[in-house]
């Protein structure tokens, strides 16, 4: 399957591409190739960007691409590769024009760097060209006209971008492949890969409310602050933080009882002694602030802490 192809697969019918955050996300996820049909999964890893800002949502890598060789060129055959930016090749510039803002590319048959050539192109057109789909991969290797590899908009820039815009620091290289054959290379068996998708089961409020606020928005339009029934619910929430790079602290539907001092959650469900609480366990009764919030500590985990419920935060509702 195409990078493209698995990136609207999983948008039409899920969330988006997974994010990976960790080694351990990475081992968990690779075991749901095991048995299935396929050795490896695409995955929403990006490592690279274009020129003018862009998001790269169309791949079209040649199996000589690497990560010590940082800058994009278009062969001969329409493939991409990436080469030392410092090498000296002709270049691709593009210009938006009229009310559709169509580009159009201009071959540049001047002997420039990558830099040299982003440059040029930021002064006399638009910028380095950004190719989007198939159709403008035709279209820019068309006006190569036969020309050797020439420098395009794409770069490696040793950070990683993920589809769903998570902020991970797991990285990777441009939309690199999740394998459960670590010894086999995934590069050269595209068409056999699938998409590894994930949905989204938690809304992130835009807005700040007091607790009971909180609790009634949820209650009205989804199915009702956020409860933790598993550790894995947890972790999942987390994961969901960090993808929209929140620290918090938001509330979830947990609540103490004023009479008896114990913790239960807003639909009544019990509290699991699995719970991360902040200080390792539930606030004492007499000293506690009553509603519970999940917020970021310092070792970039997320802990359960109370907060006084009239305050205003972001709150976390769970999706019906």
């Amino acid at each position: 399957m195409r990078i493209d192809d698995a990136l609207r697969a999983c948008k039409d019918n899920h969330t988006d591409l997974v994010t990976i955050y960790d080694k351990e996300w990475n081992t968990e996820q690779a075991k749901l190739l095991v048995n299935g049909s396929n050795n490896c999964s695409l995955i929403g890893a990006n490592g690279c960007t274009w020129s003018d800002g862009e998001p790269v949502t169309f791949i079209n890598l040649s199996r000589i691409f690497t990560e010590e060789k940082c800058c994009g060129a278009l062969t001969t055959g329409g493939k991409w590769e990436c080469v030392n930016c410092t090498s000296r090749m002709y270049f691709m510039c593009y210009k938006k024009k009229g009310q559709d803002q169509t580009p159009f590319y201009s071959l540049i048959p001047e002997n420039k760097t990558w830099f040299e050539a982003q440059l040029y192109c930021r002064e006399n057109h638009t910028d380095l060209v950004t190719i989007r789909n198939e159709e403008e991969n035709q279209l820019v290797k068309n006006a190569v006209n036969g020309s050797d590899s020439i420098w395009i908009g794409l770069r490696y820039n040793y950070s990683v971008a993920w589809t769903d815009a998570g902020q991970s620091g797991y990285k990777e290289k441009c939309f690199r492949l999740l394998s459960n054959r670590p010894n086999e290379s995934c590069e050269t068996k595209k068409s056999t890969c699938a998409a590894l998708c994930y949905k989204r089961f938690i809304h992130v409020s835009p807005v700040y409310a007091t607790w009971e606020q909180a609790l009634d928005h949820c209650d009205k339009k989804f199915a009702g602050l956020l409860r933790f029934e598993s550790e894995d619910d947890q972790t999942e929430t987390e994961r969901e933080l960090k993808r929209q790079n929140i620290s918090g602290p938001v509330w979830v539907g947990l609540r103490q009882s004023r009479l008896f001092g114990f913790w239960i959650w807003s639909n009544g469900l019990y509290v699991g002694n699995w719970i991360k609480w902040k200080g390792g366990s539930p606030p004492e009764h007499q000293m506690s602030q009553h509603c519970g919030a999940l917020e970021k500590r310092v070792n970039d985990t997320f802990e359960l802490s109370d907060k006084d419920c009239r305050s205003e935060f972001r709150f976390l509702c769970e999706v019906k």
